[in-house]
């Protein structure tokens, strides 16, 4: 009996431990390929020529004051991750808090340009806590500065600069960092004339260097990989924010300090939200999810957006609505090109959706009232495309009020769409709530166009292939 009941026991145990295996079973799961050690793409000469572009642009007595971000209070004595500002990274390269940088045109020489920095110091106490900065002396050996002081000398030095009489006008970016604009206004006696430094670094900041593209590249690259990883995800049943975690993770295996914007991963009637962010909801067989993305590589921002169907294929009504969306993605990329108005563009995408609405039996009207009206806008709320870099909304120059010139080098993130929403009476009630936006990320070149995000199909057969 009782070598019955040992034999009972020892097939308990070996069966428990069977099953323990198929628990652990997922940690075997063939992770993705990490696609490269993450870098800055920080290159001296390049910013160096940055800061003569822009000097190159103003009076010779005129000097350039810009700052970066402060830290900022998230909770408790918790701060947010610090993440510099995208016009003082592009003209300095420093990506710490508590700085300031001077831009003026030597004194001695006036066709030399001097570069000047105030940036945090930190004693060995505060090191061991928050870890070592660069200081004055890093800011002259790896940044390029001819000179450099403690972050507290600010006012006193801006005091020195403005009171020797040399400028008339100084441009700056004051308002990005309320403490800076204080200490400046406390220094000096007799106001100069302020301009807004924002606008000339948008200019340069439109069309992107060798760098800057290889930066973008990385960050698209990434991009493609988390969605395809997230695309196996979706499924009914399945949260919202867990489809996001495979995002996360991709970004996290290839060492992306953060996503470029908050991710959109908008299931059922969230689909019509435009910013949705709260990713909590669980997904259901027969819905869409839109999905809007983009990885942040050194600094540079991806945009990519795809719409996909929660059970891995599109009924007909939804696949109506997306070909509408991919013939007119496909139309707009074919005619970008430098010289080419964005807003012709634009124009043409409007225009064919409308026409295909209609034609569908998806919305009611007439076709020439729909556009005069603006009425377009209910299906077509947001505009075609964007252009991408250290912002995922990056400066877009405009010539005129609809003169918008696409340049060799820029590059833009295309993102044609339809939102049909809930009770909207222009709308057959069989496409309610089917909403569809492709976007994908689009260098300029001289001869026309490359797609960056090719890689990520777009097609409704390749999506749900992808799903599998």
């Amino acid at each position: 009996m009782n070598n019955s009941k040992n034999l009972l026991i020892l097939i308990l145990i070996l069966s428990l431990s069977s099953c323990y295996k198929e628990v652990i079973s997922p940690l075997e799961y063939n992770l993705p390929e990490k696609l490269a050690p993450y870098e800055t793409f920080f290159d001296l000469p390049t910013i160096q020529s940055r800061r003569e572009n822009l000097m190159n642009k103003l009076p010779v007595n005129a000097l350039v004051l810009i700052v970066t971000n402060d830290t900022y209070l998230r909770n408790g004595n918790v701060n947010y991750d610090f993440r510099p500002t995208s016009n003082f990274y592009y003209l300095t390269g420093f990506d710490e808090p508590n700085a300031v940088a001077v831009i003026r045109r030597n004194q001695a020489e006036a066709n030399t340009i001097e570069f000047i920095m105030f940036v945090e110091e930190r004693d060995s106490r505060m090191a061991q806590w928050l870890g070592p900065v660069y200081g004055p002396e890093g800011a002259i050996e790896y940044f390029g500065a001819d000179s450099a002081y403690a972050f507290g000398k600010f006012g006193s030095q801006i005091k020195s600069y403005l009171s020797s009489g040399s400028y008339q006008s100084v441009y700056t970016n004051l308002e990005d960092n309320p403490s800076v604009c204080d200490s400046f206004y406390n220094a000096i006696i007799d106001t100069p004339a302020i301009y807004d430094l924002d606008g000339l670094t948008y200019d340069l900041r439109a069309i992107k260097s060798e760098i800057e593209i290889n930066a973008l590249r990385e960050a698209i690259n990434v991009s493609v990989q988390a969605f395809g990883e997230a695309a196996k995800r979706i499924g009914h049943g399945v949260y919202e924010y867990e489809v996001e975690a495979t995002f996360d993770y991709i970004l996290g295996l290839n060492g992306c300090p953060s996503t470029a914007f908050p991710t959109i991963v908008a299931s059922g009637p969230n689909i019509n939200i435009l910013h949705y962010q709260a990713n909590q909801r669980q997904m259901l067989g027969g819905e869409l999810v839109m999905i809007d993305f983009g990885a942040e590589y050194g600094y540079y921002a991806a945009d990519i957006t795809r719409t996909f169907p929660v059970n891995g294929k599109f009924s007909p009504q939804q696949a109506n609505v997306y070909n509408i969306v991919l013939e007119a993605h496909r139309a707009a990329i074919r005619g970008a090109a430098p010289g080419v108005n964005y807003y012709d563009l634009y124009a043409m995408v409007i225009d064919y959706i409308v026409e295909q609405l209609l034609a569908k039996g998806i919305v009611y009207g007439e076709k020439s009232q729909i556009i005069s009206s603006g009425t377009y806008r209910q299906y077509i709320p947001a505009g075609l495309a964007h252009c991408i870099g250290l912002d995922v909304h990056d400066p877009f120059p405009q010539i005129r009020p609809v003169e918008k010139i696409l340049q060799e080098n820029m590059v833009l993130a295309f993102e044609p769409h339809i939102y049909l929403y809930e009770g909207d009476q222009t709308v057959n009630p069989d496409y309610w709530n089917i909403s569809a936006r492709i976007e994908d990320d689009v260098l300029i070149t001289s001869s026309g166009y490359e797609v960056l995000s090719n890689r990520l199909p777009n097609e409704i057969s390749a999506l749900e292939q992808l799903m599998k």
